[in-house]
């Protein structure tokens, strides 16, 4: 069996951006963190535009940074900081060989604290790293099977020793 890989193309046919935000070869930008337009910002932001990360913590990292800087709790760096960064990240990617159609894919846990210490939110657990980190190499290594088979009991019994979880599931 083979397995296909799902590729997902941004598109925005309703956004008239007068060209500040452009879609090429898959890269949105230019994106401050791939979420601020320099141009546009603080009014047009976007969540879950990057990809091959723990989502949802990240996606509510993004939430909650668009909310304090729209409530005047935080401010975004000047335009010309935020063009420098933008720049030196499309750098970094084309150094690294990274297509410009993979500017998105960040594959690296981490990324959603630096979200959090944007904000002053708390890091992403180690648990939920190593849950999600296991989950990813099961499915690479078993990509047939590996929802039918897990070998991260111990993972799964310290999500479920977590306060946060422990409110959902006691009676």
């Amino acid at each position: 069996m083979c397995a296909h890989l799902v590729r997902y193309w941004y598109k925005f046919p309703f956004l008239e951006s007068k060209g500040r935000v452009e879609v090429d070869d898959n890269r949105v930008g230019p994106l401050f963190e791939h979420t601020f337009s320099p141009f546009l910002s603080p009014s047009l932001s976007f969540v879950g535009i990057p990809r091959k990360l723990i989502g949802f913590p990240f996606f509510e990292s993004q939430a909650k940074w668009i909310a304090k800087l729209l409530s005047g709790k935080t401010s975004l760096p000047s335009f010309d900081e935020m063009m420098q960064s933008i720049s030196e990240f499309y750098l970094a990617r084309e150094a690294a060989g990274i297509p410009k159609r993979n500017t998105h894919d960040i594959c690296d846990f981490n990324y959603s604290d630096k979200y959090a210490d944007y904000i002053g939110f708390p890091h992403l657990e180690e648990w939920r790293k190593e849950l999600c980190m296991s989950a990813l190499l099961n499915s690479i290594e078993n990509l047939d099977t590996y929802r039918d088979s897990w070998d991260d009991d111990d993972l799964l019994q310290e999500t479920l020793q977590n306060p946060y979880f422990t409110q959902f599931t006691t009676p």
